[in-house]
């Protein structure tokens, strides 16, 4: 007898109910089986996730309540584990730098087709950091976009992990690593091993290579 899968819970956070059906499709190709909740305010919101935990946000920039970038810091302070994916019709540079900046796991242009779409939220749900390709690919100003995706993976590492990145940086091997931080060696070596795979580098040498910039975004995320 087969087991069941579980049921995932997904939040869909969008003032406009047509929009919201899209979202619910897009979940609906995405997982097996899931349960929406749907609110049309970031304060219907809030009050979600202060009753339940999710396992997808599915966030408009725009909604009733969010000033700004503030509705998404809240949120993300609220449900620090749950991937938030903002999905707007804002294209603009600076608003998808930003939506990483302050937490977001990816950002979904409402202009992409839902199999786009539900390709973007598989991505998020395995790790990865979506940004739209197309921006991505232009060769004026991607540094700062590039830097926003550096900052997004550096968001994704645990505390823990983030001390060993420092010390990586520092040069520090892993049984210095492991004495200062009184962790067994082998739980460094996994440490060290799944900063490599979010940060996308293959080396330890490919970290300290981009040790500058990796600084910075680590002070930037205390």
């Amino acid at each position: 007898m087969m087991s069941e899968q579980p049921l995932s819970n997904v939040l869909i956070a969008d003032d406009h109910p047509l929009f919201r059906e899209a979202l619910r499709q897009v979940a609906g190709a995405v997982f097996d089986q899931c349960r929406f909740c749907e609110a049309s305010s970031i304060e219907q919101a809030q009050a979600l996730l202060d009753d339940e935990d999710f396992d997808l946000i599915l966030l408009d920039l725009h909604m009733p309540g969010m000033n700004g970038f503030t509705g998404l810091v809240m949120l993300r302070n609220r449900a620090p584990a749950t991937p938030i994916v903002v999905v707007s019709a804002e294209e603009g540079r600076e608003s998808i730098q930003e939506a990483i900046t302050y937490g977001a796991s990816g950002y979904i242009p409402k202009s992409l087709t839902r199999e786009q779409m539900a390709n973007a939220v598989r991505e998020v749900l395995e790790g990865e950091v979506y940004l739209p390709h197309d921006l991505l690919d232009r060769g004026d100003g991607s540094g700062s976009l590039e830097d926003a995706d550096l900052e997004a993976r550096i968001a994704t590492l645990t505390g823990q992990q983030r001390k060993v990145l420092e010390m990586i940086v520092m040069g520090k091997p892993n049984k210095v690593i492991a004495y200062e931080l009184d962790l067994a060696e082998s739980t460094v070596k996994a440490h060290v091993s799944a900063v490599l795979r979010k940060l996308h580098v293959t080396s330890r040498t490919q970290a300290v290579i981009n040790a500058g910039k990796i600084a910075l975004k680590l002070r930037a995320h205390p």
